[in-house]
């Protein structure tokens, strides 16, 4: 009984990313298509569910496959890195994609790593104006602006 029990707890986040990725697959070739004489928007979505799918189906045959069962442990760093990502799916319905990320950004550099406010503050703007300035501004990539910024807009 053990075993099982073991076995399960190790397939549960491959077996989960690999469910996440046929959804991210679906809506993306449903609701966004994947070309039509150039790369339509759901191209990259695709694409990074597609390899999503691939390493998870791999991560979950390696754990019916090994030999060498152990219990699953996480340590607190790669606990708070889930729990950031859930953070900024949130935060982008809320508050937009790129101020969820800034704000992650800013809470890892300052309570994680502890990082100086000159740090914080250089790394916060340049992030910044990379995601503003490069991507929406001369690539017109549209971010997600959240509930907040359809109420403003």
């Amino acid at each position: 009984m053990e075993f099982k029990k073991t076995l399960r707890t190790q397939a549960a986040i491959p077996l989960t990313t690999a469910i996440l990725a046929l959804v991210f697959l679906v809506v993306g070739v449903a609701d966004y298509g994947f070309w039509s004489n150039q790369p339509t928007p759901g191209f990259f979505p695709i694409i990074i569910a597609a390899v999503l799918l691939v390493t998870s189906l791999v991560c979950l045959f390696q754990t019916f496959t090994t030999k060498d069962v152990k219990e699953v442990r996480y340590n607190r760093n790669e606990l708070l890195v889930i729990l950031g990502g859930a953070g900024i799916i949130l935060g982008t319905y809320l508050i937009g994609l790129v101020a969820s990320c800034l704000v992650y950004i800013f809470l890892w550099l300052k309570f994680i790593e502890r990082a100086p406010w000159k740090v914080v503050i250089t790394t916060e703007l340049i992030i910044a104006a990379i995601a503003l300035g490069v991507f929406t501004g001369w690539l017109q990539v549209r971010f997600p602006i959240g509930l907040l910024g359809d109420l403003i807009l």
